[in-house]
């Protein structure tokens, strides 16, 4: 099996459900299957950021899961294919929690600062994907980085849509949108794997905020209202 196929995989499996994203907009699934497709994925991470590739079997990912092996296989039809789709999964979680966190009718300054905040947030508590994400299995790395490059070229024009904003109206200075963007990309990234804890990550993350905006020339205080991620 070719490393695209693994790839497709995770978006229509052998039985018919659908598990993916099509036209950058999820499938309409039964709850009820949404909801068990969702626990295997929530045991297949736990054991996948915690063990290596090999050590994970199918039969414990259903045991964790509380589902039968059949049936596991009727949404995923390999390891490998389980393993993508907990990549994909969480990716696309991540982009669709930042995106919801931006309101349109806010400015977009606090805009700015609520995308950074809840991209920190979500990250902080989902510290098993985050270790998840910084572990590779080399074997699936063309399919891998194509899930990954997809979801950083989303969060990329996510962000630097924000920063073109910001700077025709005026708010921020003229600046490279794409490396404004790559900075506060890399900048969370960091901050997540290398801080360490002894500090509330509301905290760490407000004042992750307001050291990008004035790195973009904006004035922290312009985001006044605070800011509590869902």
């Amino acid at each position: 099996m070719t490393d695209r196929s693994v790839y497709e995989q995770i978006n229509t499996n052998s039985a018919g459900i659908s598990t993916g994203i099509s036209n950058g907009r999820p499938f309409q699934v039964h709850d009820e299957q949404a909801a068990k497709r969702q626990r295997i994925l929530d045991a297949a991470l736990k054991l996948f950021a915690h063990e290596p590739y090999q050590a994970v079997t199918m039969d414990r990912v259903a045991e964790a899961a509380g589902v039968a092996k059949g049936t596991l296989y009727l949404y995923f039809p390999s390891k490998d294919a389980l393993y993508l789709g907990v990549m994909s999964d969480g990716l696309d979680t991540a982009y669709r929690t930042y995106q919801a966190s931006a309101d349109p009718k806010l400015p977009v300054v606090e805009r700015m600062r609520r995308s950074i905040a809840t991209m920190v947030e979500f990250f902080d508590q989902r510290r098993d994907f985050l270790q998840f994400f910084a572990t590779e299995e080399p074997r699936l790395s063309e399919a891998r980085n194509r899930i990954i490059d997809g979801s950083r070229e989303r969060g990329f024009n996510f962000f630097a849509s924000l920063i073109e904003e910001g700077i025709r109206i005026g708010v921020f200075t003229r600046i490279d949108p794409r490396l404004a963007t790559l900075t506060i990309q890399g900048a969370i990234r960091s901050l997540l794997l290398y801080y360490g804890p002894g500090r509330p990550v509301s905290e760490i993350s407000r004042e992750l905020g307001n050291l990008i905006l004035r790195s973009l020339g904006a004035d922290p205080s312009l985001a006044s209202r605070p800011v509590h991620p869902q």
